[in-house]
């Protein structure tokens, strides 16, 4: 049966994945609250279909932070995501990407290194978490100038690590998980996977190998992620940083001030995909407030929950300028590594394409709460936050 869209991949995903690999990518913090609300607010909200209207010609493209895009989105930073094949994963994310039209980042916690995915792909945009070793942010800095990444993505949402419920109950709290009696005829159930993480490279960090004293593994970064953070980290953060700059993980129109006047050029909205904290907002209920707030400072990117076409369409209409892609590519690189990564964002771009056709906008700089039922006002009590 052939996939039709970014839920058909993540089926394809499951069966391809051993269990604790797939809840690695599938899972988020704790009973997983907050990521259903990332779900679940989306689909409350409905268009409007308008008839009678020239729609011969819509326009997709346009600029993220200056950076062309073949529709509003770009592939979200996701740590480790190379063990979806053979640790080679990255490097073929970033293909797809490229092959879509739509810029790709490489997170720091990647198990390719920034060298070895430029070396095949070309440059991308990259991320990175504070670190308590400022020598090592820097360190990652001047390799991203190095290598012409032209945007850097600071995320914030991660002081401290969180806890996944699923990987207690899979026995399995370690990445790469480690292979027990338990897990043995999961992983047996998947050779292909298996054997290509038993026969292939090394599972590491590549962006931290022979940058670290002592080994470079998941604990040890763990142990440096900053947990005393303060704005004028990030002024510090943009005195060596040249390029563009977005700051991930605003949830609060307050914050969403502070990070612009510390000197970012973008932010994105975003809780971590759910993964930190649980029964917390949803990023599409916060959008418009954090709009408002922030005005004409910079523009407002949004992820957690983007799964669809319809979604972007929401989201722009919310005022975002557009959307961080981060499940959804992991699904279509799991389903087919790099064709499924560009089938992924296939699939989504052209939802958006026929959504905006039915609801009667021909371009994405045009969309506005119009294209919402009631305005997209199901979202109007946060806005008493502000």
């Amino acid at each position: 049966m052939a996939d039709a869209n970014v839920g058909d991949l993540r089926k394809t995903a499951q069966s391809n994945l051993p269990k604790p690999i797939f809840d690695f990518i599938d899972g988020a913090g704790f009973e997983e609250k907050t990521l259903q609300a990332n779900l679940n607010d989306f689909a409350r909200l409905k268009f409007r279909q308008r008839v009678m209207r020239d729609i011969s010609a819509r326009h997709l493209s346009t600029t993220i932070v200056g950076e062309p895009c073949a529709f509003p989105a770009v592939i979200s930073p996701t740590g480790m995501s190379g063990i979806l094949h053979g640790t080679r994963a990255e490097i073929q994310a970033a293909k797809g990407a490229k092959r879509a039209g739509i810029p790709f980042t490489l997170g720091m916690m990647s198990i390719a290194s920034l060298e070895e995915v430029v070396a095949e792909a070309g440059p991308v945009w990259f991320q990175l978490c504070l670190l308590k070793d400022r020598g090592l942010v820097r360190m990652l800095v001047d390799r991203a100038i190095a290598h012409s990444a032209p945007v850097l993505i600071l995320t914030v949402s991660w002081p401290t690590m969180g806890q996944t419920n699923r990987f207690i109950r899979n026995n399995t709290t370690s990445l790469p998980p480690k292979l027990t009696p338990s897990s043995f005829l999961e992983f047996a159930r998947h050779p292909k996977w298996s054997l290509g993480a038993l026969f292939g490279k090394k599972i590491g960090l590549g962006n931290f190998d022979g940058h670290m004293e002592g080994p470079s593994d998941l604990g040890a970064i763990l142990s440096q992620l900053e947990d005393a953070p303060n704005w004028k980290d990030i002024e510090w953060l943009r005195s060596i940083w040249p390029g563009k700059l977005i700051v991930k993980g605003i949830m609060d129109p307050e914050d969403a001030v502070a990070a612009f006047n510390a000197g970012t050029d973008a932010i994105s909205i975003s809780n971590h995909g759910g993964n930190c904290l649980d029964e917390g907002q949803s990023t599409i209920s916060v959008l418009p407030s954090v709009v408002e707030a922030v005005g004409d400072r910079g523009e407002v990117l949004i992820d957690g929950g983007v799964r669809s076409g319809q979604d972007v369409l929401k989201a722009l209409a919310l005022g975002a300028r557009g959307c961080l892609l981060g499940r959804a590519h992991l699904f279509g690189l799991a389903a087919d590594g790099e064709n499924g990564v560009e089938k992924a964002m296939g699939f989504i771009r052209h939802e958006l394409d026929i959504t905006m056709a039915f609801a009667g906008v021909t371009d994405v700089h045009a969309v506005g709460t119009s294209v919402l039922v009631n305005d997209g006002d199901v979202f109007a009590t946060n806005r008493l936050h502000n």
